[in-house]
């Protein structure tokens, strides 16, 4: 609360009161106050200037911060502001909205794809999981229907713990904080969704509906990061429409071209990635020239990785 006038302050407080709650113990991400509208910082605090004003922008909603800022008023000040809440006569507006869930930023769903086979599309979705994890609540999933495991590459096989398979895409998708504590940990701010390497073949001849992106999706409805090892450009499904970020990995040669190109135009404002090495045919530079991709990178090959 920021509430400067003493009477409004007390209508307020009321309210409060009656909804058994106590000033700063309301919804973290509600800030109730008086002041004139003029701007919210981009951290959500209070900016300087002009008495500390609040942004007319986010007044009602949620800020850049995350903060949704609730503007209040007196029924003794008349304005013509449809954004501020009257009271004592606008105290149903006020109990709503203090009752309403805050909205939170969801979070986002990398999709990497490999256009040929064998290109590293794997490794570098859990080298930029790896990466990603100091700064995000990181979830790798692997997406590929055709996948042999991809905590193989992080060391993880033989953790205990959830699998794709274990996902259950017909209920709707797992709760995300369920999802996040029975899925094997990688690293502090790290786990792993990967595919099982020991259930025997299903007897069914119909599949049953992959948990793999409903697990993706239920991640990011938490506000965390998914990264989804997808596999080749034809096995993404549904993951590769909803993600915020489609990168592309290909090789150098005119196999990775044609690939990737087909991989980009089904995905436009992908980033493009090309694997390099000694005795490519192709230059990386022609290669995201053909395919016409506006972001592309190069990942040469060391070869003491490599042999390693």
């Amino acid at each position: 609360m920021e509430i400067t006038d003493p009477d409004l302050d007390a209508d307020v407080r009321a309210v409060l009161a009656a909804l058994a709650m106590e000033p700063g113990t309301g919804p973290a991400d509600v800030l109730v106050t008086d002041r004139a509208a003029e701007r919210v910082d981009r951290d959500g605090d209070r900016a300087s200037g002009a008495g500390g004003a609040v942004s007319d922008a986010a007044a009602g909603r949620v800020g850049t911060g995350g903060s949704r800022v609730v503007r209040v008023g007196s029924d003794r000040d008349p304005g013509d502001d449809d954004e501020v809440i009257r009271l004592p006569s606008g105290t149903g507006d006020l109990v709503g909205v203090l009752l309403a869930p805050v909205p939170t930023r969801a979070g986002a769903v990398v999709v990497v794809v490999g256009a040929v086979g064998g290109c590293g599309a794997s490794t570098l979705a859990a080298a930029m999981a790896v990466r990603a994890a100091p700064s995000h609540r990181t979830l790798l999933v692997e997406t590929d229907p055709h996948g042999t495991g991809v905590d193989l590459l992080l060391g993880t096989e033989d953790h205990s713990g959830l699998r794709v398979e274990d996902v259950r895409a017909d209920l709707g998708g797992p709760d995300p904080d369920a999802l996040w504590g029975a899925a094997p940990e990688v690293l502090p701010g790290l786990r792993v969704l990967a595919r099982s390497r020991s259930r025997p073949a299903d007897a069914d001849p119909a599949p049953a509906p992959d948990g793999g992106p409903g697990a993706v999706r239920a991640h990011r409805a938490g506000s965390g990061l998914a990264v989804s090892d997808s596999g080749g450009a034809e096995d993404c499904g549904p993951v590769r429409d909803e993600a915020d970020l489609v990168v592309v990995v290909t090789r150098a040669d005119l196999q990775g071209a044609v690939a990737a190109r087909r991989a980009v135009r089904r995905s436009p404002g992908a980033a493009l990635v090309i694997r390099t090495g000694r005795g490519d045919p192709l230059h990386a530079a022609d290669v995201a020239g053909s395919v016409g991709a506006q972001r592309w990178h190069v990942l040469p090959e060391i070869g003491s990785v490599r042999r390693a």
